[in-house]
């Protein structure tokens, strides 16, 4: 990938992007409007190879006040959201916890109404478990749709992301929150939850938390100390304490402003004094909630305790804080398969996003068996599988997929006429046009279909035969039901170590899926890259489909 992808531009200033207002220029900045953008921008970033921070509207990080040498990357355009069903919204990581209660709020839904007024998006009010005003996000986020940095989309659920006040899995890791899924499903008058918001809105007015630009609490709470870190920078008579341009708050002890002109030396060389202070007075241990991004020196990364937050990677007298990826540290191994390798997990949405139209139910997983290499040298044992997968292992699959075909199993022509889980695989390869499709029944009624051009079949598939796939796999698990294809069938799409894949359902009255969504964030339609709406479902459209990179 030569060309940078639309949404960067060069030589941005970060500190005009963050709520601090601090941060030098970076070389590149990115603001993907979508997943396969984002998709794209990490590839590109790689290709160079640069380093890679990201965040969400800049509401906890501290860039660094040097250029960064490398590729920010913002999610403030990942603002889709929609009512998959009454209870449950399905909800992208760059919407503002403020418009997430005020979107409640609208539906009538309980349950977010603590988060109004809190600065951030959802994406880091997930990574770190945030929480406030009696209320936290790990008792609504029931799943999270995460991005690692080759581009692989995951699922996880609560409980595996969720590990305590300000403990995530997310937290050490370099998968990035890109969605997530809410339950809400208690009703509520809209006075009540307009009352909540009120009064959240009001205690922050109180204490001054918009008086100048802030991230909020500086450091997280030590629950072993026994009281909250404000009261212990309190006691310690830190408010109004001030390094250049930067103060301790008078009236909140663990908020930091910016007064005006304040650099990120400024802040972390405060934040260092306040965490020497409370342990030399009142024997507190605290650890920072800010998140400094960049390349900081030694003495201040000691001094902070940065390492505490994150993997740290040492250039000169200094060390890389708060990326997400950089090239010292790339995975070097990349045609090694050491077990089953998940390629794509996603959930199924809507065609047209129409609420209520939503199926929380069901999702995807394309999985790759052995490495390219070893499927060479073995053609024809199975390399990949696609998995169909229920989340309610006691829901009955008739229930999911309610029109099923009066015939035995097997190949059925003409089967999208029934309830089916489709996967469509296109080359890789630029220009190209050739791609299956392929399509399944819980039961193990398929068919499969291979193409020249979008909705051109090839000639010997003008009368399609269960004949043309004799490594047609079928396996029903329960939970599941998937498919595995061999090397020698995928072997012609394999483009540059990659294969373009669409995952659909086609559920019967009027209920077309896809995962993941194509459709750019923010948009209440599916548009092409033209920005034409399409006025019916059409799956047929390989330009669009998502890409895998394998092993």
């Amino acid at each position: 990938m030569n060309h940078a992808p639309a949404c960067i531009t060069a030589n941005q200033n970060i500190g005009l992007t963050t709520y601090y207002g601090i941060g030098g220029n970076a070389a590149f900045y990115a603001r993907p409007r979508g997943l396969k953008e984002l998709a794209e921008c990490l590839r590109w970033a790689q290709a160079k190879p640069l380093p890679i921070g990201i965040f969400g509207s800049g509401s906890n990080a501290l860039m660094a006040d040097d250029t960064f040498a490398g590729v920010i990357i913002t999610l403030a355009e990942l603002t889709t959201s929609y009512w998959e069903t009454e209870t449950t919204l399905y909800a992208e990581a760059g919407i503002t916890n403020t418009e997430l209660a005020e979107i409640c709020l609208d539906a009538g839904r309980a349950g977010a109404a603590w988060m109004y007024r809190m600065p951030g998006q959802l994406g880091a009010t997930i990574r770190m478990n945030a929480r406030c005003y009696g209320g936290e996000i790990s008792q609504i986020a029931t799943e999270i749709f995460t991005m690692n940095m080759t581009g692989q989309l995951k699922i996880h659920s609560g409980q595996e992301v969720f590990h305590g006040y300000k403990k995530t899995l997310l937290m050490d890791s370099p998968e990035v929150v890109v969605a997530a899924r809410l339950y809400l499903p208690h009703a509520a008058p809209r006075d009540e939850l307009l009352n909540i918001m009120e009064t959240c809105e009001s205690d922050r007015h109180r204490k001054h938390h918009f008086e100048h630009p802030s991230c909020g609490s500086t450091f997280k709470n030590n629950y072993a100390v026994g009281r909250p870190s404000g009261q212990v920078f309190d006691e310690c008579g830190l408010k109004g304490t001030r390094i250049g341009q930067s103060e301790v708050s008078q009236f909140h002890a663990n908020f930091v402003w910016n007064l005006g002109g304040a650099t990120a030396a400024d802040m972390l060389g405060l934040a260092g004094h306040m965490r020497e202070r409370a342990q030399t007075l009142k024997q507190a241990d605290l650890e920072l909630e800010v998140q400094p991004i960049g390349l900081f020196p030694n003495e201040v990364v000691e001094r902070c305790a940065l390492e505490r937050l994150g993997p740290l990677i040492p250039e000169g007298s200094a060390h890389w804080v708060g990326l997400h990826w950089h090239p010292t540290v790339a995975n070097h191994h990349k045609n090694s398969l050491a077990c089953e390798k998940i390629l794509l997990a996603a959930p199924f949405q809507d065609y047209f996003r129409t609420p209520g139209r939503g199926q929380p139910e069901l999702s995807v997983r394309l999985v790759q068996l052995q490495s390219c290499a070893d499927a060479a040298r073995n053609p024809d044992a199975p390399f990949l599988r696609w998995e169909t997968h229920k989340k309610n292992p006691n829901q009955s699959w008739s229930e999911l997929f309610p029109i099923q075909p009066q015939v035995p199993v097997g190949f059925v022509d003409e089967l999208w006429n029934s309830s089916v889980s489709e996967l469509f695989i296109a080359s890789a390869k630029p220009g190209a046009t050739d791609y299956l499709e392929y399509e399944c029944t819980p039961q193990g009624h398929w068919i499969a279909l291979a193409f020249n051009a979008p909705r051109a079949r090839k000639t010997e598939h003008l009368h399609p035969t269960g004949e043309l796939w004799p490594d047609f796999q079928f396996e029903q698990h329960g939970q599941y039901f998937s498919i595995n294809f061999s090397y020698s069938r995928l072997a012609p799409l394999i483009h540059d170590g990659a294969l373009l894949v669409q995952p659909c359902l086609s559920l019967g009255n009027q209920s077309w899926l896809l995962a993941p969504h194509w459709a750019e964030s923010g948009s209440p339609e599916c548009w092409d890259t033209q920005h034409k709406p399409d006025v019916k479902p059409d799956f047929h459209q390989p330009r669009r489909f998502w890409r895998v990179a394998l092993s």
